[in-house]
């Protein structure tokens, strides 16, 4: 979609109410949108036809849980040493970007580093110095002697740490899926593309827990003849789920299934078809 284009969706969204720059009388900020009274609207149906799918047709539990989220949790998870964004910063200009935003695209990340490849979009300097940068929102709590915590930047630690509780829910039994829909929080270094990279945005999440020596799913052989879009990166084929797995294209019959559950939704939503694929 060229810039122009873009542009337009995003001055019409405006316009019809579908969403706002949010604090916009203050200046704005990057990676914060408000949904207006359509966008909000949209936002529901789109949440209740994802419920219709995973709570109605799979049989999934749905929790909640709490956005702040422990040190500890997040620490074991890896992401307060591993959820980093490769950084830059302008000297001269003072701006800051993520390294893969702004590289020829024949290069990684690392290559461009090394080569001295990298100059700012804004003011052509060069920049050096990349480093990783953290991209969770760190805060405390309690007063006095606090603990640590950040903003949760997805939804699915909530689950897990609910792990046990939830298997003894479902009478110790496998499969079983739990769901959650809820905010997520990401600092990210270079918001763009209006509402495609936020700081906060919402998610909904399927998490399903399998006995890792069977990989079944007990309503498989009722979707099997339904179709999977696919690409292997060299052409687009049109599968069953039965083939797909049959071939080995797809791993296994539980995730078959839940990549056409998948598709379904997204299709059903609204999107494209000719634009859609599994690779």
């Amino acid at each position: 979609m060229s810039q122009d284009i873009y542009d337009k969706i995003m001055m019409l969204a405006k316009r019809r109410g579908f969403i706002y720059p949010s604090f916009e009388i203050y200046g704005g900020v990057a990676g914060f949108y408000d949904y207006g009274p359509l966008g909000s609207q949209l936002k529901n149906n789109i949440e209740q036809l994802w419920r219709k799918y995973f709570l109605l047709k799979d049989n999934c539990m749905e929790i909640s849980t709490p956005t702040v989220t422990l040190f500890e949790v997040l620490n074991a998870s890896g992401h307060v040493n591993e959820f980093t964004d490769l950084t830059v910063d302008c000297e001269k200009c003072k701006q800051s970007y993520k390294v893969e935003d702004i590289i020829d695209k024949k290069l990684t990340a690392e290559e461009a580093v090394k080569n001295d490849k990298i100059k700012c979009p804004i003011c052509g300097a060069k920049l050096k110095d990349a480093h990783p940068v953290n991209l969770m929102f760190s805060t405390k709590i309690g007063i006095g002697k606090s603990r640590d915590a950040f903003l949760r930047p997805e939804t699915a630690q909530g689950i897990f740490t609910d792990f046990h509780l939830l298997y003894r829910y479902a009478r110790e039994k496998l499969p079983f899926g739990v769901i959650q829909i809820g905010r997520g929080y990401r600092n990210e270094v270079s918001p763009r593309q209006g509402i495609i990279r936020l700081r906060e945005f919402s998610m909904a999440e399927a998490e399903v827990f399998f006995d890792p020596n069977n990989k079944t799913h007990p309503d498989f052989d009722n979707f099997k003849s339904k179709e999977l879009i696919l690409f292997d990166n060299k052409k687009e084929m049109i599968l069953s789920l039965e083939k797909s797995v049959k071939n080995k294209i797809v791993n296994n019959q539980a995730l078959a299934y839940y990549m056409y559950l998948t598709q379904d939704f997204l299709l059903k939503a609204g999107i494209d078809p000719k634009k859609f694929r599994f690779r």
